[in-house]
C-alpha cells in the first residue's frame, strides 16, 4: 500500500516553482539592497474554475488561435466617486517608547541565555533598547509621582529634562485639565 502511494507521488510531476534571478546588490540609504528579476508567469485557467475563467483576456493572455478584441484588452473603468478620507493624525512616539518589533527584539535577545538564537548585533541592540525603555519608565515614574504631589511645573521639567516632549505635553495637559476642573468647582 505504501509503495503504491510512493509510486503515485513520484509519477505525478510537481509544479515548477518560479525562481527569481539576482540582478544587483549594493548599499542604498544606509541599507544593503538586492534587486531581483522575476520571470513572467502564465495563468492557465482550469476547467470548472470560475475565478480564473472570469478574468479578462488581457490578464490571462490570449489562448492559442484566439485574438483578443479591443473591448477585451481595454476594459472600461467603472465610474466611481472618490470621497476624501478623513485626515489622520499621527502620534509621534517618545524616544523611550518601543515599537512592536523593537519590543519583540528586547524580549527575545536582551537577557537571553547563551544558547538563544540571537546574533551578537541583535543582543547589543536589544540591550540598548532595553536601557532606553528603562530610562523612559524611570522618567515616567518621576513625572507621575510629581503630578500626584501636585507639582505640575516639576513634572513638566522632569519630562523635558529626559527629552520626552510628548510626556511633558501630557503632564501639561493633565495640569491644565485639573486647573480647569478646580476653577469650575469654585464657581
Amino acid at each position: 500500500m505504501i509503495s503504491l502511494i510512493l509510486a503515485a507521488m513520484i509519477a505525478t510531476p510537481a509544479p515548477q516553482a518560479v525562481q527569481a534571478t539576482l540582478q544587483s546588490c549594493g548599499p542604498e540609504n544606509g541599507r544593503f539592497v538586492c534587486r531581483y528579476v522575476v520571470p513572467d508567469i502564465e495563468i492557465v485557467p482550469l476547467p470548472g474554475n470560475d475565478i480564473v475563467a472570469d478574468a479578462p483576456v488581457a490578464v490571462l493572455g490570449s489562448r492559442s488561435g484566439e485574438t483578443p478584441s479591443a473591448a477585451e484588452v481595454e476594459p472600461v473603468a467603472p465610474e466611481t466617486t472618490v470621497t476624501p478620507a478623513p485626515e489622520r493624525r499621527t502620534v509621534a512616539l517618545d524616544a523611550g517608547i518601543l515599537t512592536e518589533r523593537e519590543a519583540r527584539l528586547v524580549a527575545r535577545c536582551a537577557d537571553a541565555p547563551w544558547y538563544a538564537v540571537c546574533l551578537p548585533d541583535d543582543r547589543r541592540a536589544a540591550r540598548m533598547l532595553k536601557d532606553k525603555q528603562d530610562a523612559f519608565e524611570t522618567a515616567r515614574r518621576a513625572v507621575t509621582s510629581l503630578l500626584a504631589e501636585g507639582d505640575c511645573e516639576g513634572a513638566v521639567k522632569a519630562a523635558l529634562d529626559g527629552g520626552y516632549l510628548d510626556l511633558a505635553g501630557q503632564a501639561r495637559a493633565f495640569c491644565q485639565a485639573g486647573a480647569a476642573s478646580a476653577a469650575a468647582g469654585e464657581d
